[in-house]
């Protein structure tokens, strides 16, 4: 058994490197955009803080996504405008919900673009120094009228696997990526004129065989069914994965013909900002060496919705064992999609929660979002944000559940250092800790497991009473499992116990004595429907028609 954080041990800090996906800055994150990857990797981060290693938390702006020049268009403004101004908004919105990142890269701005292009290059040439790459025809959709092709978010149609509404080469629903002239009755996003189809020269990336790559995936512990999805994929499109496309915004190639723009394709850029991600890593860890090098003894993880699964499980899984000098990562942590009342987020309908409208509430806690979002099971199936199920659980669960115990324990505290905690309370929060270890620590991560972990210690009243100080030690364990979950909470209550900075196990049993004056603490607000209206669509608002 592994020593307990809390009493000390021999084992060194760990390394890790998370890196959740680059959000494409083609508007502000919402609370669908939150709830899946990025609170993920920040709950596993904050609980490896907790119990003493060393992550880090690197991602970025997928600024060369063909919907930044889709929304370009539609503001009149260049590209490079959108994706600086919605890259800075997402920055703002992952720090209003408390997800915290340790470098954020911007592939199209220095000092991130020179590192991003030089990897580009150097992945590129190794790649085909191997004879991993090719050159081979295809039809895409042009439009004369307007001098556009007409591929990823210009095309609209039906997914050839699933017959769901698609945009650009992949299908949301069930997973697939695939080809523009794979695409069922397609058509353009914008009416420009009518699409004639022509014939161009693109290079793809010949990809391992299908059950050398399946076999690395059943190792990383990737469910079936998203193997399944990696391997209908890789049939359909004979074991190639485009490199190049189309487009004229995005990193430029050597064209293969003239008279056709070819920028690097960015579900094939997502292996080299790996890289890159792994080279900062470096950096910033003081290990000197790329978290991806084989015997780096970084444990790399990425955190991903099922959008997702083709590029990372064939574009960077896939590309690192053609690469020969690079692990692919160490854990894939896939989860299905967060919901509105049943519906798809959408920005363009504006059926979302907007993470900023939520942090600049004051009705409305972040903990309590954070904490009704990590309550969900998006690891094994699909999950809605329910107004009514929130209200419930932020009002009950929490105002007056454990934010009751809170406030109760609070006013039990000792005036100067408390006396040692009782073995069992430190055996018991030990054990909890474990089980959010398993639940964070893993090739199949649960947030609602580590959620469970954290209900266990806050709803066990007799431990705030096991001992004259009770209440201090209680609140002590309560922020060390809070605050992967409601990490706020966590450090007010740390902090007014006398500890200083984020919670840490191995300050738990150091007897500091609590501030004085007592800070108020009032753990939640009580959150009307009225209060969370402002949050909400205006479908979705007290009074509207449904």
């Amino acid at each position: 058994m592994s020593p307990s954080p809390l009493t000390g041990g021999d084992r060194a800090p760990r390394h890790y490197l998370l890196v959740p996906p680059e959000a494409t800055p083609n508007g502000p994150l919402h609370l669908g955009h939150i709830g899946g990857p990025f609170l993920t990797s920040d709950m596993i981060a904050r609980h490896l803080r907790v119990r003493g290693d060393l992550p880090l938390v690197i991602t970025g702006s997928d600024v060369y996504e063909s919907y930044v020049a889709v929304r370009a268009h539609a503001e009149g403004r260049t590209p490079g405008e959108v994706a600086d101004f919605y890259g800075r908004r997402i920055r703002s919105d992952l720090a209003a919900l408390d997800i915290g990142v340790d470098a954020f890269v911007v592939p199209d701005r220095e000092p991130w673009r020179g590192m991003f292009e030089a990897e580009v290059r150097a992945c590129l040439d190794r790649l085909a120094a191997v004879g991993a790459t090719l050159t081979r025809t295809e039809r895409v959709p042009y439009c004369s009228a307007s001098g556009r092709w007409t591929v990823g978010g210009w095309l609209l149609g039906r997914c050839p696997d699933c017959g769901a509404d698609v945009a650009s080469y992949f299908c949301e629903k069930c997973g697939a990526h695939f080809l523009p002239q794979s695409v069922v009755e397609p058509r353009p996003l914008l009416d420009e004129g009518p699409l004639t189809w022509r014939e161009i020269s693109s290079v793809f990336l010949r990809t391992p065989e299908p059950d050398v790559l399946d076999a690395v995936l059943a190792e990383l512990d990737v469910a079936a069914r998203h193997r399944r999805t990696v391997a209908r994929f890789l049939a359909r499109d004979d074991r190639t994965v485009r490199l190049s496309a189309p487009q004229e915004w995005g990193v430029p190639l050597p064209p293969p013909e003239p008279g056709v723009p070819h920028a690097l394709f960015p579900y094939a850029g997502v292996f080299m900002f790996a890289r890159l991600a792994g080279a900062v890593h470096g950096r910033l860890s003081g290990t000197g060496v790329n978290a991806f090098d084989p015997d780096s003894g970084v444990t790399t993880i990425t955190t991903l919705g099922v959008d997702n699964v083709i590029p990372t499980l064939v574009s960077i899984v896939g590309t690192s064992l053609l690469h020969g000098g690079m692990k692919p990562y160490d854990r894939c942590l896939i989860n299905h999609f967060y919901e509105l009342e049943g519906r798809k987020f959408s920005t363009s309908s504006r059926h979302a929660v907007w993470a900023a409208d939520v942090a600049a509430s004051p009705a409305v806690s972040v903990d309590a979002v954070r904490y009704f979002l990590a309550g969900a099971d998006l690891q094994r199936a699909p999950a809605s944000f329910g107004t009514a199920e929130f209200l419930a659980v932020a009002d009950s669960t929490l105002a007056r559940g454990l934010g009751g115990r809170i406030e109760a324990a609070f006013r039990r505290l000792p005036e100067g250092p408390p006396g040692a905690p009782p073995a069992t309370l430190v055996e018991r929060l030990g054990a909890l800790l474990d089980e959010q270890s398993a639940a964070l620590d893993t090739t199949r991560v649960s947030t609602r497991r580590a959620v469970a972990s954290l209900d266990r210690w806050g709803a066990d009243t007799a431990l705030s009473r096991t001992a004259r100080d009770g209440a201090y030690w209680w609140l002590k364990g309560l922020s060390l499992l809070c605050f992967p979950v409601m990490p706020a909470l966590a450090e007010r209550i740390w902090q007014a116990l006398g500890g200083t900075g984020e919670p840490r196990a191995s300050a738990f049993l150091a007897a500091t004595p609590p501030l004085t004056p007592r800070p108020g603490l009032r753990a939640f607000p009580r959150v009307t429907a009225a209060g969370l209206d402002p949050c909400l669509p205006g479908s979705l608002r007290v009074g509207a028609d449904r």
